[in-house]
């Protein structure tokens, strides 16, 4: 009797021992069988890049090859960076074509709504906007992989720049390109010497409704603090007072009348005119300037130090920002030693 149930022991034993290596061979099987299936599938996922912005956090292309802006703010950045987008608003690529040349190929989604269903036409793998295309974000995610930028009051293009190379996975191209910048500037610094202390460089620009001057949140005020140049201080608000102004909707630009005109004076004047010289009666407005007596009694008109630039001079990118350093280089130093 004993026998018997060793024997029945040994049967259920041999019985568990095949079903225990049954079950690990279809375990060992399918691991196999997972794990091909995950080295076929890692090109794809080391492809991907998990990108956080304002909002959540969006699974987009490591490389995208067919980039979708949808804002002139993001444009230029994305230029820089190396990428020619496929598709961006007509007058961004119109402002960008000033600084690097003429751009084919490059789609209009226009400026305020874009045209959803020729975004869908395009076959874009990444769409860059701004917070304010929140409303359609669901839809654009739904076309492409959606990244939305916030705005910084403090440093504005180089918070887009960081923001676009960090959705393009650019990022140390982008530091590369701030470096320069900084290098730039310092030899700038370098170059005026004490000059750079006693020389008060005043900027205005003209405009169909009246002469602006930029504050010190504005593009090229940022560009000029960065450099270390004096500006007359009747026309320059504190840098926390220009950062509310555009917290609180306004661009961070003053008008100022023709009577007012002596606030534009210092020792040398960027006088901002090619942004709307396109626009009807800017350049008699220009002109009528000129031949105002208020205008010749100007301390930097009288000394010849009046120098007109271009509309990169309301740029939102490093390639607006270089070309403003090259004014500095040009007017301040070759020509003003």
């Amino acid at each position: 009797m004993a026998v018997v149930k060793v024997n029945i022991i040994l049967k259920w034993l041999s019985l568990i021992a095949m079903l225990l290596l049954f079950l690990c061979g279809c375990s060992l099987g399918k691991l196999s069988h997972n794990n091909g299936h995950s080295l076929t599938k890692s090109p794809s996922l080391v492809d991907v890049r998990v990108v956080k912005h304002v909002m959540g956090e969006t699974i987009v292309p490591a490389h995208p090859q067919r980039v979708l802006v949808l804002v002139q703010a993001l444009l230029e950045p994305t230029f820089a960076l190396g990428v020619v987008p496929i598709a961006a608003p007509k007058d961004a690529v119109s402002d960008l074509q000033r600084l690097v040349g003429k751009l084919r190929g490059i789609e209009d989604v226009g400026l305020e709504s874009p045209n959803l269903e020729k975004l869908l036409r395009l076959k874009p793998d990444l769409i860059l906007g701004l917070s304010s295309h929140q409303d359609i974000y669901s839809l654009l995610s739904h076309i492409a992989p959606t990244i939305l930028a916030t705005f910084n009051p403090v440093a504005p293009w180089k918070g887009f720049l960081a923001f676009t190379a960090d959705a393009l996975g650019k990022t140390e191209s982008a530091q590369q390109l701030i470096t320069n910048y900084y290098a730039r500037l310092a030899q700038l610094r370098a170059s005026m010497g004490q000059r750079l202390l006693t020389t008060l460089v005043s900027v205005a620009e003209l405009r169909t409704d009246g002469i602006f001057l930029p504050e010190a949140a504005s593009f090229e005020g940022e560009i000029l603090k960065d450099a270390g140049v004096q500006r007359p201080p009747n026309q320059l608000l504190d840098f926390e007072t220009s950062n509310k102004m555009r917290l609180g909707g306004r661009y961070a630009f003053l008008s100022i009348s023709e009577e007012l005109l002596d606030e534009i004076d210092g020792d040398i004047l960027f006088l901002v005119t090619q942004y709307l010289m396109s626009r009807q009666n800017l350049n008699s407005k220009l002109q009528n300037l000129k031949a105002s007596l208020l205008w010749s009694k100007l301390k930097v008109v009288q000394h010849s130090s009046v120098h007109e630039v271009g509309s990169y001079w309301r740029g939102m990118g490093p390639i607006s920002a270089n070309r403003v350093i090259d004014d500095l280089f040009r007017y301040l130093i070759e020509e003003g030693s």
